[in-house]
């Protein structure tokens, strides 16, 4: 048969005697948190084992009840609690072995590479960065040629209207192109190898 607990010995008793929580808080000056803690063996919410031992001492008395063997029953408690934190620690410290520590470092290892990996695919099928330093949007002139001016990654291709122009070192790019009278539209392209292409527009308006 299962022992009963701290807990269970002093509810019984104060059921059977008809006690409310209230009576006794009234009559021994102890809390009723503090009761309904020990009898719902809830040591967490109790304070140090002293103070405890002095609030078992008092309800043990109170319901005229064997202090030293309830007294024996809190200790036991005390000890297995101890004992099972103790336990799942060590099951802690056991699930964590070099073996699988290895396993981890080489899974974390695989995840960074697959990472990586996709990054680098990613950037080759990335647009390349394309800047117009000149011609500003929507420019309006009188003159009949404009020069444009930009830049780019060096491993792109540069197009303007369909017709490639050259990169220096640094990806920097010009180009002259004649203007009609009236509303001229430039594309400028850039695109690597297996790259999207990446695309944009100058409107200008000469008078």
């Amino acid at each position: 048969m299962k022992e009963e607990t701290l807990g269970q010995v002093f509810k019984r008793y104060r059921e059977a005697e008809r006690i409310k929580v209230e009576q006794i808080e009234k009559d021994t000056k102890i809390s009723k948190r503090m009761i309904l803690a020990i009898e719902n063996d809830d040591y967490n919410q109790l304070p140090d084992d002293l103070y405890t031992t002095n609030l078992i001492r008092t309800y043990a008395k109170y319901l005229s009840l064997d202090y030293n063997k309830l007294l024996n029953l809190y200790k036991r408690a005390k000890e297995k609690s101890a004992s099972d934190k103790n336990l799942a620690a060590k099951k802690v410290k056991i699930y964590i072995t070099p073996q699988r520590a290895r396993n981890m470092i080489i899974l974390l290892i695989v995840l960074i590479l697959f990472v990586y990996l996709g990054l680098q695919i990613n950037k080759i099928f990335q647009a390349p960065q394309l800047d117009i330093l000149q011609p500003v949007k929507d420019l309006i002139t009188a003159q009949n040629y404009i020069e444009i001016k930009g830049r780019t990654e060096k491993e792109a291709r540069v197009f303007i209207n369909e017709k490639e122009v050259f990169l220096d070192p640094q990806g920097n790019f010009s180009a002259t192109l004649d203007l009609q009278k009236g509303l001229n539209i430039i594309k400028i392209s850039a695109a690597k190898k297996y790259s999207k292409e990446n695309v944009l527009y100058r409107q200008i308006l000469v008078q």
